[in-house]
């Protein structure tokens, strides 16, 4: 079987379907806008990148979106030399659109999030846009139940729902005993992720607990770094805040075990899944999380984890405070998330149940 994936060669979520599918046995060619920093793909023989540019063209301004229109012939191209058995597109808007003027089917579309929950409330022509792009697929995937719901918002069409989850094998327990307790976050460093109330809540804290010995650290970067910084210096907190800047995806998982309560407080339902999430529960971490509706499914109806008020520097202070008040809370809850964790979003399954998509299509 041949995929023609349409989507960002430089994204992590792109690197690890491409890598998933070619182990699993299937061709995959990737069409991307964007140019990866690395050469990921080297040691993979079933994936080629076969259109990667020097310009990043990727934009949420509709100006932009339509800009990618003039990549249309050279996917045609593409499509004919490649000769895939499918194409899909990761991120509705943008890839669905390019992919849907290519006009080729079978065509899967999966919805990341902003796409759906912030590009169609822009205007009605975003709105319109959105709905034509949907309209042209043949299978429409997702991530969450949350986000599928926020799809159907736009489109009368059944929604697979395929977590991006975590490979088992990989997210090891280890005991470590450390005296300075790390809170943290692995993302990227942007407004919507609320790093800012984080920043904020951890500034009460050690205000609150100045017998511990306490650290921030953010794995990640992004466009507001400088003001992230210019804030806890404005606290009088940098020298207990370090951001470690882009870290390679490689290396993602010895920054994850060195966190001790993984805090996520992002401010919009666009957060639709949160995989770093997923993560800091597979290593049995207890977290603290924003009440967006992807959070909120992903830590159960039961919650494996705290859920605090987006938003509220207040509520995410006394929840941090809560796992350190109660080292026992703390470990229940790590355990109860890499249970649900493990249970729920097992890469594997969501290996296998996107290649039964792919095969029930084709099958058609």
């Amino acid at each position: 079987m041949k995929i023609l994936l349409l989507s960002n060669s430089a994204s992590a979520h792109t690197q690890k379907w491409a890598k998933g599918l070619a182990a699993a046995g299937l061709q995959v060619g990737i069409f991307s806008l964007n140019r990866s920093d690395s050469v990921w793909y080297k040691d993979h023989k079933n994936i080629i990148i076969l259109h990667e540019p020097e310009i990043n063209s990727g934009n949420t301004k509709l100006t932009s979106k339509l800009g990618y229109l003039k990549n249309v012939k050279k996917l045609k191209q593409t499509i004919v030399s490649f000769a895939p058995d499918i194409l899909h597109a990761h991120y509705a808007t943008s890839y669905g659109m390019l992919g849907m003027r290519s006009k080729f089917k079978p065509f899967v579309i999966s919805v990341w999030g902003s796409d759906v929950y912030d590009f169609p409330k822009k205007s009605p022509l975003h709105k319109l846009l959105l709905q034509n792009i949907l309209s042209k697929s043949s299978v429409l995937c997702s991530t969450s139940i949350s986000m599928k719901n926020e799809t159907q918002k736009y489109i009368n069409k059944a929604v697979e729902v395929i977590p991006f989850g975590i490979d088992a094998a990989y997210f090891k327990i280890e005991e470590a005993k450390r005296e300075i307790t790390t809170i943290g976050l692995v993302k990227s460093l942007e407004e919507k992720y609320g790093v800012d109330i984080l920043i904020r809540a951890f500034d009460q804290v050690i205000k609150k607990y100045r017998d511990k010995q306490l650290s921030l650290l953010f794995v990640g970067d992004g466009s507001k770094r400088s003001e992230y910084e210019n804030l806890a210096a404005e606290l009088g907190i940098a020298d207990k805040v370090t951001f470690t800047g882009k870290v390679p995806h490689d290396k993602i998982m010895e920054y994850h075990r060195s966190i001790d309560i993984f805090v996520s407080l992002s401010r919009l339902d666009s957060e639709s899944f949160g995989v770093s999430l997923v993560e800091a529960m597979a290593l049995e971490k207890p977290v603290v999380a924003s009440d967006v509706s992807g959070f909120k499914e992903v830590l159960g109806s039961e919650p494996c984890g705290i859920i605090v008020k987006r938003n509220s520097v207040e509520e995410a202070a006394n929840a941090i405070g809560m796992y350190i008040d109660n080292p026992e809370l703390a470990q229940t809850n790590g355990k109860k998330a890499r249970k649900r964790a493990l249970e729920l979003y097992n890469w594997d399954q969501n290996l296998k149940s996107m290649i039964h998509v792919y095969e029930q299509i084709l099958e058609k």
